[in-house]
């Protein structure tokens, strides 16, 4: 069966804790009892094969992509890291969906979402395109973003789409398969590249998609701003929480919130504002 929309996760056991968090909130806030795809390793499906259910299909990264899966490290990337992007982008070759958003293991959901809130109209996507302008003057960002900034001109070079704007996003996007069917069929191919070869250029499977999205054309653009909100790195999540915001804050505007995996840090759950933040609120509102 091919539905008109999906949540695909690629996930491993290194994320099981977060995972977790994920599933709990898929589980209580999935208002459309929207079906969801999770994909891990072969060898590690027997960790998640207890979180199945009518909502829920556990699948292997091998049973679509086995052909495509790397086995030896690209510009110093794990294997692991490269081919949960190589799975993101052919994922759709199962014919399980027409259109599914990717989702990460270090997401949560915080309300109730519908099919709505990701689909414009039953076959047409919302595609979240956004410049960053405000994350690109951060000082806890700026480095990274200068560097990113060069990775998705590679991308939009190499596909040959002309838009100075550069809009793209950094995860959480819907996937459309008439667009991942024609950057494989009508990029890909006359190329000679294998997915690996794109990572290999620019490692954002995210961005590959927006430029040939913009370029392509097959589908309408809906353009809007990121359905989850993200915290890249934990000063921004620290600054959140000493402006006094709230999980049913962010719950206004947000259908989830990005705990960004790589911190290496003890969060993984959005928490309330302490005493501290607040009283630091309190001392900048006056200043």
């Amino acid at each position: 069966m091919m539905y008109n929309f999906a949540i695909f996760c690629k996930t491993y056991s290194g994320d099981f804790e977060r995972f977790q968090i994920l599933i709990n909130s898929f589980n209580k806030f999935n208002a459309d009892n929207i079906p969801m795809y999770v994909s891990a390793p072969k060898s590690e499906l027997k960790i998640f094969k207890n979180f199945e259910s009518n909502n829920i299909k556990i699948i292997s990264d091998e049973s679509y992509g086995e052909k495509y899966l790397i086995k030896e490290k690209i510009n110093n990337f794990s294997t692991g890291y490269i081919n949960q992007e190589i799975c993101k982008l052919c994922f759709f070759e199962t014919g399980f969906a027409k259109n599914y958003l990717c989702i990460d293991s270090d997401a949560e959901f915080i309300r109730n979402f519908y099919t709505s809130d990701f689909m414009h109209d039953e076959n047409t996507p919302y595609t979240v395109l956004v410049m960053d302008k405000d994350l690109s003057v951060e000082k806890y960002y700026r480095d990274y973003w200068k560097e990113r900034q060069k990775q998705i001109i590679k991308i939009y070079n190499e596909t040959g789409l002309i838009d100075k704007r550069y809009r793209t996003c950094h995860n959480m996007q819907v996937f459309s398969t008439k667009v991942l069917k024609s950057l494989k069929e009508d990029f890909m191919k006359q190329k000679g590249y294998s997915y690996a070869d794109l990572i290999k250029i620019s490692p954002f499977e995210f961005s590959w998609y927006n430029a040939w999205f913009q370029k392509c054309r097959l589908v309408e653009e809906y353009a809007v701003e990121p359905f989850f909100k993200m915290f890249h790195m934990r000063t921004e999540y620290q600054i959140s929480r000493a402006k006094g915001i709230k999980k049913k804050d962010l719950a206004k505007s947000y259908v989830g919130i990005v705990m960004n995996g790589n911190w290496q840090t003890p969060e993984k759950q959005y928490k309330k504002p302490n005493v501290i933040h607040k009283a630091i609120y309190k001392i900048l509102s006056k200043i």
